[in-house]
């Protein structure tokens, strides 16, 4: 009895759960650049650079997208592995974009997200 009454607390307290917007994340070793404004929504790319590294150099780099299945997730899930390439000489780039979740939007805005990441930095 004492399960099943454990079971129903826990099913109707989790229906006063509310998402709310995550703040940005700032990573110090990290420069932060806003690659796309939809409505009052900013996108952010955070860039990890190796040391001593110019915006003129031409160097490898890597562009991660945090997992979730377009429902979620956070931009803060490669930042670990952008500073190892940072270290190695590479540049590691973690890239947000809007999610179900927190946006209400679908995988096809998703997937419009990471293709205006990768023209920017391409640019």
């Amino acid at each position: 009895m004492i399960r099943i009454l454990t079971l129903v607390t826990l099913v109707v307290s989790t229906q006063f759960a509310v998402a709310q917007e995550l703040p940005a994340k700032k990573f110090a070793d990290a420069r932060r650049e806003t690659y796309k404004t939809i409505g009052n929504v900013e996108l952010d790319i955070h860039i990890f650079e190796p040391p001593g590294h110019k915006v003129t150099d031409r160097r490898a780099a890597a562009v991660f997208f945090f997992g979730g299945g377009w429902a979620g997730g956070d931009v803060a899930q490669f930042a670990p592995h952008c500073r190892y390439l940072a270290s190695r000489g590479m540049v590691g780039i973690v890239a947000d974009y809007r999610v179900s979740s927190r946006h209400k939007t679908t995988p096809f805005e998703c997937v419009k997200d990471g293709k205006s990441a990768i023209r920017w930095v391409r640019t």
